[in-house]
């Protein structure tokens, strides 16, 4: 495989634009482009680094880009992440921010970026292509369906959960036209309301877990790996072991703490929070729940954790879960709504899950270690996997 400082051309199209491996030079050029197609450039120099450069698990960068006449136009970044799937260890590729500048769309750009992407690893590591997608990515990925494998795999809907603490941080801030003027008035209306209810559900979903809950700045690799080794997930799960936790939450565009409930001075639980820099509104992510299984005992421990969590974010205007890992009934107790159920499911944009094998060999059965990885319910996830975008 090629090093860090080698890039490897996969192809040269027939037309102006040439698909190729990132090469370090790029790394402007693919900034600026983080810049054009999503207004910023993320967390700018060091985010960069973090993610791609820093990643321990490849030696080359995963990253595709479309040239044009020297000028990078198109990218289609990826992220290698460690899997265990009933205990045994897989590698994953995590799609993540495909883009295409403007004035270079409808090119076929992104799909022969993707599927440059996969001819290139169908043969080597990773052996599992994931990705977080919506609806638009989607429907690019479906015009690869036979190429990339889709139907051996698995596209489902990806939930996340919201606890609307703040009304008003939904509400149009400079209230330009009559309805935002009025939406910002209901919203201020509803905000003492909201807040009542949601005490409500907190003080009745109180656990009477026993033990002393602690409270971490950032996130010990350490301490979060003891945890986490507790129990080992049957379900396709982010390996929670040391060297990957102390990659993960160094994204320097989150600033992160971690709540652990002690019990006989033993760590048995974990919660890791991570609070978005330089963002307008006051949002809260639970980032990870550990471990990500456990006995009829976890939930209520999570519930203790998470109680302690809203206790102390209770000025945030959102506080945000995703996935399966953090229980569905843990969340509703505590007042978050899911993105699948009203009314969020008609002000929510929809992202998915898609998951497919990357191999050069034929599947008619997704099974990896006796487990079935083409359904929904062979996966585990949270925003440790999705919040690495």
């Amino acid at each position: 495989m090629a090093d860090r400082t080698t890039p490897e051309r996969s192809r040269t199209a027939d037309d102006a634009y040439t698909i190729r491996q990132y090469d370090p030079d790029d790394r402007e050029g693919v900034l600026s482009l983080y810049e054009t197609v999503f207004g910023d450039a993320r967390g700018g120099e060091a985010w960069f680094d973090w993610k791609f450069a820093d990643n321990p698990y490849l030696p080359s960068v995963p990253i595709w880009v479309a040239e044009r006449e020297g000028r990078i136009v198109g990218a289609r970044p990826s992220l290698p992440v460690p899997l265990s799937v009933a205990g045994r260890r897989e590698l994953a590729l995590v799609q993540v921010d495909p883009m295409v500048h403007p004035d270079h769309r409808r090119q076929g750009l992104f799909t022969r970026l993707a599927a440059d992407v996969y001819d290139h690893y169908r043969s080597r590591d990773p052996s599992v292509v994931v990705g977080f997608p919506n609806e638009a990515v989607k429907r690019g990925l479906e015009k690869l369906a036979d190429e990339l494998s889709l139907d051996e795999g698995v596209v489902a809907p990806f939930t996340e959960y919201y606890r609307i603490q703040d009304p008003t941080a939904l509400v149009d801030a400079d209230g330009s036209t009559p309805l935002g003027r009025v939406a910002g008035r209901v919203a201020g209306a509803l905000r003492p309301g909201v807040r009542r209810y949601l005490a409500a559900r907190d003080h009745f979903a109180g656990a009477t877990t026993e033990g002393r809950v602690e409270r971490h700045s950032g996130a010990p690799p350490a301490l979060l790996a003891s945890v986490a080794s507790r129990r080992t997930a049957p379900a396709a799960t982010a390996v929670r072991d040391e060297p990957f936790l102390r990659w993960r939450f160094r994204n320097p565009r989150y600033d992160y703490s971690t709540y652990v409930l002690r019990q006989n001075g033993a760590p048995v639980a974990a919660l890791v929070v991570g609070e978005q820099r330089d963002v307008p509104a006051d949002v809260v992510h639970v980032s990870d729940a550990l471990p990500p299984v456990g006995d009829d005992r976890r939930d209520e421990r999570l519930s203790a954790l998470l109680g302690r969590v809203l206790a102390d974010r209770a000025d945030a205007d959102l506080v945000a879960a995703a996935g399966t890992t953090l229980p569905r009934s843990v969340l509703a107790s505590h007042g978050f709504v899911a993105t699948d159920r009203f009314p969020l499911s008609r002000l929510a944009a929809t992202y998915w899950f898609s998951a497919r094998p990357l191999t050069d060999r034929d599947v008619d059965d997704w099974v990896v270690n006796g487990h079935r990885l083409s359904a929904p319910d062979g996966w585990n996830l949270s925003f440790c996997e999705l919040e690495v975008g």
